[in-house]
């Protein structure tokens, strides 16, 4: 997986390809050896006593797959729910990450990775934020944090439901 920050403080795998996100308003960017795929408009069935963040589960390749909230995980508003879902991979385990769309690819040159400002990322989710050519910000994801985020509500609430 990917690691959070260098031992000279930059931001690790900066380099690699990602797939680029919209949540609401902002964008984030996935390592994409991460990413498995991206569904436009899954069907979400509704999982009772779901916790916070869990929009309920879809069927992915033959497996029930826990699908939370893009902006509850990343902390943005969303306009509305729907949308994308990103299905990541953790080794065996997936998860779906409900997004408002699915932008683009791209590489990001190592030096023009920012670290996450202090006090904006008590979970560890981001491992750096990058300014794109449009004034963008983009906050690169820590996949690995996410995941262990995550799935700790989506076991709380519905049992192991991301094997």
């Amino acid at each position: 997986m990917i690691s959070t920050v260098g031992t000279g403080g930059e931001p690790a795998a900066a380099s690699m390809l990602h797939v680029v996100a919209r949540v609401g308003d902002e964008r984030f960017a996935f390592p994409v050896r991460d990413v498995e795929e991206a569904i436009d408009a899954p069907p979400i069935d509704w999982v009772p006593g779901a916790g916070r963040g869990l929009a309920g589960q879809l069927r992915y390749r033959d497996r029930t797959v826990s699908a939370f909230d893009g902006g509850w995980a990343l902390g943005v508003k969303r306009a509305a729910f729907g949308g994308t879902a990103l299905v990541l991979r953790d080794g065996a385990r997936r998860l779906a990450l409900m997004v408002d769309d699915v932008d683009d690819l791209t590489v990001f040159a190592p030096d023009a990775v920012r670290a996450v400002p202090a006090g904006t990322d008590f979970d560890g989710v981001l491992s750096g934020v990058w300014c794109s050519g449009a004034a963008q910000l983009v906050g690169l994801v820590n996949t690995e944090a996410l995941f262990i985020r995550l799935t700790a509500i989506g076991a709380s609430a519905n049992g192991d439901a991301q094997q």
